[in-house]
């Protein structure tokens, strides 16, 4: 069995594209007239964090793909599913009778949703289709800790930053803080903060935090999967 998923390589792969800005970056840093590249020193380096953010909410949500289609194509029984993995299955059909109040309408949700979601709903036997990952992933985005912990928290992984913890040791809040520092430095910049930028070797150790904290989730998570759904590697 290989020791990460598919994801986690793809990702890894990824991350050669922000080294290319990061190098490019440190390319002018280190030339004689570097003071004149500073406007451009900067910019690679601000677009080198967008990116690396970028990529790793990616990887998140791709791994979540990945399991989804693990769910399907291996016939995972849904009786071993948490009930809230349901409610993200079928959340667009949900909202409607949430948000409304009046019989009518609610009824027409109510036949809606038996129409389109009804069939995911048993609790035994397999998935009868492909689930749809746009509508699961729906509401992720800025990956910070924990809005992953959250969003493992749909499929029933209730025990992520435990087992984070436990897996990192004493380097764990070391990398929640500084991989909560990358998306606040993506969100600064997308926002158009002129002061948001870092350096090449800021860069690189950004790289570093992100590498780990991925690595780590796809061993920690591949391990759940496998004790209580299927296998993902």
């Amino acid at each position: 069995m290989p020791r990460y998923t598919a994801t986690y390589r793809d990702f890894a792969e990824r991350l050669d594209e922000v080294d290319l800005l990061r190098k490019r970056a440190a390319e002018r840093q280190r030339s004689k007239d570097s003071f004149r590249h500073g406007a451009e020193i900067s910019a690679l380096c601000r677009g080198a964090v967008v990116l690396l953010s970028s990529h790793v909410e990616a990887y998140v949500k791709e791994l979540r793909e990945h399991t989804l289609d693990a769910l399907h194509t291996k016939a995972v029984c849904r009786s071993n599913l948490a009930p809230q993995f349901f409610y993200h299955v079928s959340k667009e059909s949900i909202e409607p009778i949430r948000n409304t109040s009046q019989a009518e309408q609610i009824a027409e949700h109510m036949q809606n949703f038996i129409d389109k979601e009804g069939s995911y709903w048993g609790r035994t036997k397999p998935f009868p289709a492909p689930i749809s990952s746009m509508v699961f992933n729906k509401g992720f985005s800025n990956p910070t800790f924990d809005k992953v912990k959250a969003y493992f928290g749909r499929f029933g992984y209730t025990g992520f930053r435990k087992d984070f913890f436990r897996t990192l040791g004493r380097d764990a809040q070391t990398t929640l803080t500084n991989l909560n520092g990358i998306i606040e430095t993506r969100n600064s910049i997308a926002h158009g903060d002129p002061s948001a930028t870092k350096t090449p070797n800021e860069v690189r150790e950004m790289m570093t935090t992100a590498k780990l904290f991925c690595r780590t989730t796809d061993a920690i998570f591949g391990t759940w999967c496998r004790r209580n759904l299927c296998s993902i590697r």
